[in-house]
Protein backbone atom coordinates (compact mmCIF):
# COMPACT_ATOMS: atom_id res chain seq x y z
CA UNK A 1 0.00 0.00 0.00
CA UNK A 2 1.24 3.31 -1.10
CA UNK A 3 0.58 6.05 1.90
CA UNK A 4 0.87 10.16 1.09
CA UNK A 5 0.61 12.46 3.31
CA UNK A 6 -0.40 16.33 2.30
CA UNK A 7 0.68 19.14 4.41
CA UNK A 8 -0.59 22.57 3.40
CA UNK A 9 -2.47 25.71 5.23
CA UNK A 10 -5.85 26.80 4.83
CA UNK A 11 -7.49 28.31 2.01
CA UNK A 12 -4.33 26.37 -0.53
CA UNK A 13 -6.64 23.36 -1.43
CA UNK A 14 -5.36 20.46 0.23
CA UNK A 15 -8.46 18.37 1.03
CA UNK A 16 -9.09 19.03 -2.73
CA UNK A 17 -5.86 17.93 -4.23
CA UNK A 18 -5.98 14.33 -2.18
CA UNK A 19 -9.60 13.53 -3.73
CA UNK A 20 -8.46 14.52 -7.32
CA UNK A 21 -5.19 12.37 -6.69
CA UNK A 22 -7.47 9.46 -5.48
CA UNK A 23 -10.25 10.35 -8.00
CA UNK A 24 -7.22 9.76 -11.12
CA UNK A 25 -5.89 6.81 -8.83
CA UNK A 26 -8.64 4.93 -9.29
CA UNK A 27 -9.38 5.78 -13.11
CA UNK A 28 -6.21 3.32 -13.01
CA UNK A 29 -7.79 0.43 -11.06
CA UNK A 30 -6.20 1.31 -7.98
CA UNK A 31 -8.25 1.02 -4.66
CA UNK A 32 -8.02 4.62 -2.65
CA UNK A 33 -8.97 6.29 0.48
CA UNK A 34 -8.76 9.84 1.46
CA UNK A 35 -8.34 11.26 4.91
CA UNK A 36 -8.57 14.93 5.50
CA UNK A 37 -7.83 16.16 8.93
CA UNK A 38 -8.62 19.80 10.09
CA UNK A 39 -7.61 21.51 13.09
CA UNK A 40 -8.60 25.26 13.23
CA UNK A 41 -10.69 25.42 10.38
CA UNK A 42 -9.33 29.20 9.23
CA UNK A 43 -7.29 30.35 6.29
CA UNK A 44 -3.61 30.03 6.89
CA UNK A 45 -4.02 27.32 9.55
CA UNK A 46 -1.84 24.46 9.41
CA UNK A 47 -3.91 21.48 7.69
CA UNK A 48 -3.30 17.97 5.97
CA UNK A 49 -5.18 15.22 4.46
CA UNK A 50 -3.84 11.89 3.40
CA UNK A 51 -4.34 9.34 0.75
CA UNK A 52 -3.94 5.47 0.38
CA UNK A 53 -3.09 3.69 -2.87
CA UNK A 54 -3.46 0.17 -3.33
CA UNK A 55 -4.11 -2.54 -5.60
CA UNK A 56 -6.17 -4.42 -3.24
CA UNK A 57 -9.28 -3.12 -0.84
CA UNK A 58 -8.17 -0.38 1.85
CA UNK A 59 -9.00 -1.85 5.48
CA UNK A 60 -6.81 0.63 7.40
CA UNK A 61 -8.93 3.58 8.78
CA UNK A 62 -6.39 5.33 10.83
CA UNK A 63 -4.86 8.74 10.38
CA UNK A 64 -1.56 8.59 8.15
CA UNK A 65 1.06 8.24 11.03
CA UNK A 66 4.14 6.75 8.61
CA UNK A 67 3.88 7.58 5.53
CA UNK A 68 6.03 6.85 2.01
CA UNK A 69 5.69 9.89 0.82
CA UNK A 70 4.79 13.84 2.36
CA UNK A 71 4.09 16.28 0.29
CA UNK A 72 4.44 19.80 1.37
CA UNK A 73 2.86 22.55 -0.01
CA UNK A 74 5.41 25.45 1.22
CA UNK A 75 8.79 24.46 2.06
CA UNK A 76 8.30 25.90 6.19
CA UNK A 77 5.95 23.02 6.33
CA UNK A 78 9.25 20.61 6.69
CA UNK A 79 9.08 20.49 10.60
CA UNK A 80 5.37 19.76 10.64
CA UNK A 81 5.59 17.16 8.33
CA UNK A 82 8.78 15.59 10.09
CA UNK A 83 7.17 15.73 13.56
CA UNK A 84 4.07 13.74 12.58
CA UNK A 85 5.84 11.00 11.20
CA UNK A 86 7.22 9.49 7.89
CA UNK A 87 8.41 6.35 7.05
CA UNK A 88 12.14 5.85 6.79
CA UNK A 89 12.83 5.66 3.26
CA UNK A 90 10.13 8.15 2.58
CA UNK A 91 10.14 10.62 0.08
CA UNK A 92 9.57 14.24 -0.09
CA UNK A 93 7.66 15.96 -2.45
CA UNK A 94 7.34 19.60 -1.87
CA UNK A 95 6.73 23.19 -3.67
CA UNK A 96 10.16 24.96 -3.74
CA UNK A 97 12.97 25.78 -6.36
CA UNK A 98 16.28 24.57 -4.28
CA UNK A 99 16.60 21.05 -1.87
CA UNK A 100 15.30 21.12 2.18
CA UNK A 101 18.06 20.53 4.26
CA UNK A 102 17.03 17.07 4.79
CA UNK A 103 18.22 13.87 4.20
CA UNK A 104 15.46 12.33 2.20
CA UNK A 105 14.88 12.04 -1.62
CA UNK A 106 13.17 14.90 -2.75
CA UNK A 107 11.04 16.26 -5.68
CA UNK A 108 10.81 19.94 -6.28
CA UNK A 109 8.49 21.73 -7.84
CA UNK A 110 8.35 25.64 -8.38
CA UNK A 111 3.87 25.05 -7.93
CA UNK A 112 3.73 28.29 -7.24
CA UNK A 113 5.18 29.68 -9.82
CA UNK A 114 3.29 27.34 -12.27
CA UNK A 115 -0.15 28.49 -10.85
CA UNK A 116 0.60 32.31 -11.47
CA UNK A 117 1.65 31.66 -14.94
CA UNK A 118 -1.46 29.65 -15.81
CA UNK A 119 -3.28 32.66 -14.20
CA UNK A 120 -4.67 30.26 -11.12
CA UNK A 121 -4.60 33.29 -8.93
CA UNK A 122 -7.54 33.55 -6.53
CA UNK A 123 -7.53 36.70 -3.86
CA UNK A 124 -4.34 37.49 -4.59
CA UNK A 125 -2.60 34.39 -3.93
CA UNK A 126 -1.25 31.54 -6.11
CA UNK A 127 -4.00 28.44 -6.10
CA UNK A 128 -0.76 25.44 -5.89
CA UNK A 129 -3.55 22.33 -5.45
CA UNK A 130 -3.56 21.42 -8.96
CA UNK A 131 0.24 21.66 -9.88
CA UNK A 132 1.28 20.02 -7.01
CA UNK A 133 -1.26 17.34 -8.45
CA UNK A 134 0.65 17.52 -11.50
CA UNK A 135 3.71 16.69 -9.88
CA UNK A 136 2.33 14.19 -7.63
CA UNK A 137 1.12 12.29 -10.28
CA UNK A 138 4.15 12.28 -12.03
CA UNK A 139 5.98 10.72 -8.74
CA UNK A 140 3.66 7.97 -8.65
CA UNK A 141 3.61 6.88 -11.89
CA UNK A 142 -0.27 7.92 -12.62
CA UNK A 143 -0.55 8.90 -16.55
CA UNK A 144 -1.28 12.01 -17.46
CA UNK A 145 -4.17 11.19 -20.28
CA UNK A 146 -5.85 10.23 -16.57
CA UNK A 147 -5.10 13.52 -14.40
CA UNK A 148 -6.10 15.25 -17.38
CA UNK A 149 -9.53 13.18 -17.58
CA UNK A 150 -10.23 13.84 -13.93
CA UNK A 151 -9.63 18.12 -13.96
CA UNK A 152 -11.81 17.78 -17.10
CA UNK A 153 -14.49 16.02 -14.70
CA UNK A 154 -14.23 18.28 -12.44
CA UNK A 155 -14.55 21.73 -13.81
CA UNK A 156 -16.17 23.23 -16.81
CA UNK A 157 -14.24 23.22 -19.80
CA UNK A 158 -13.04 27.56 -19.50
CA UNK A 159 -11.59 26.66 -15.51
CA UNK A 160 -10.67 23.12 -16.42
CA UNK A 161 -8.07 24.43 -19.38
CA UNK A 162 -5.87 26.51 -17.46
CA UNK A 163 -5.57 23.95 -14.42
CA UNK A 164 -5.29 21.28 -16.94
CA UNK A 165 -2.47 23.54 -18.44
CA UNK A 166 -0.70 23.64 -14.69
CA UNK A 167 -0.97 20.29 -13.89
CA UNK A 168 0.92 19.06 -17.28
CA UNK A 169 3.50 21.64 -17.09
CA UNK A 170 3.98 20.92 -12.97
CA UNK A 171 3.89 17.13 -14.34
CA UNK A 172 7.13 17.65 -17.07
CA UNK A 173 9.36 20.07 -14.68
CA UNK A 174 8.94 18.65 -11.02
CA UNK A 175 12.45 17.09 -10.73
CA UNK A 176 14.44 15.04 -8.62
CA UNK A 177 16.96 16.87 -6.35
CA UNK A 178 19.37 13.98 -6.79
CA UNK A 179 19.30 14.88 -10.76
CA UNK A 180 19.44 18.10 -12.58
CA UNK A 181 16.42 19.58 -13.73
CA UNK A 182 16.86 18.86 -17.90
CA UNK A 183 17.86 15.17 -17.03
CA UNK A 184 13.90 15.00 -15.33
CA UNK A 185 11.83 17.03 -18.13
CA UNK A 186 9.24 15.21 -20.02
CA UNK A 187 9.52 17.94 -22.29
Amino acid sequence: MREIRIHGRGGQGVVTLAELLAKSAIKTGLEAQTLPFFGVERRGAAVKAAVRLDHTPIKVRSQSYKPGILVLMSENLLEIGLADGIADEAVIVVNTEKPLPVDKRQWLVEAEKIAVKHNLVFGGEPFINVPMLGALCRVLDLPFPVLEETLQEQWSEDKAKPNIAAAREAYNTVWSAGQAKEENSNG
